[in-house]
C-alpha cells in the first residue's frame, strides 16, 4: 500500500484535537483536571485553566510560566502543548540580554525532577523547532513588554 493511499481528502480527515499529537492529548487531560478544580464563578468567567506544571521545582519564574504558556496558546494550541511539555520535563526561564528570556533545563538525572542529562534535553527541545520565531517573540514580549 503506498503513502498516497493512506491519505484521507481534507473533508475527511478533520482529526479531534487530541488526535492531532501526542502533545495535545497530555495537554488536554491536565487542562480538564486543572479546569474542574476551578470554582463555579471562575468556570463561568474562561474555558480553560492553565497551570504550570514544574511550579515545584522552579517556583522563581513559575508566574511568568503561566504568562507564556497562555500567550502560546492564544497563537497556536500545538504550540502551547509542545511548550508545556518543555517546562513540564524541567525547564527554567533565565533572563537574557538579548531575548528577554531564554529556556535553560533543570539537569537533574531525575526524570521526576528535570531532564535526566543535556543530552535528553536537546533532543526532546527540537519538538519546538517549528515555532522558533513565535517563542522568540514571545520570550522578548513577557520581558520587555510588561507581561511579566
Amino acid at each position: 500500500m503506498g503513502y498516497f493511499e493512506h491519505v484521507k481528502p481534507k473533508a475527511q480527515a478533520q482529526p479531534k484535537m487530541s488526535d492531532t499529537s501526542p502533545y495535545m492529548s497530555m495537554i488536554e487531560r491536565i487542562e480538564q483536571r486543572a479546569y474542574a478544580m476551578l470554582e463555579r464563578e471562575e468556570q463561568q468567567t474562561t474555558d480553560y485553566a492553565c497551570v504550570d506544571p514544574s511550579a515545584d521545582i522552579s517556583p522563581a519564574d513559575s508566574e511568568i510560566w503561566i504568562i507564556l504558556l497562555s500567550k502560546a496558546r492564544e497563537i497556536d494550541k500545538e504550540f502551547y502543548a509542545r511548550l508545556y511539555y518543555m517546562r513540564g520535563g524541567g525547564t527554567k526561564l533565565v533572563r537574557d540580554y538579548r531575548w528577554g528570556y531564554v529556556l535553560q533545563p533543570i539537569i537533574t538525572g531525575d526524570n521526576a525532577t528535570g531532564w535526566l542529562n543535556w543530552e535528553q534535553y536537546e533532543e526532546e527541545k527540537h519538538c519546538l523547532d517549528g515555532y522558533v520565531q513565535q517563542l522568540a517573540s514571545l520570550l522578548r514580549m513577557v520581558a520587555y513588554d510588561g507581561a511579566a
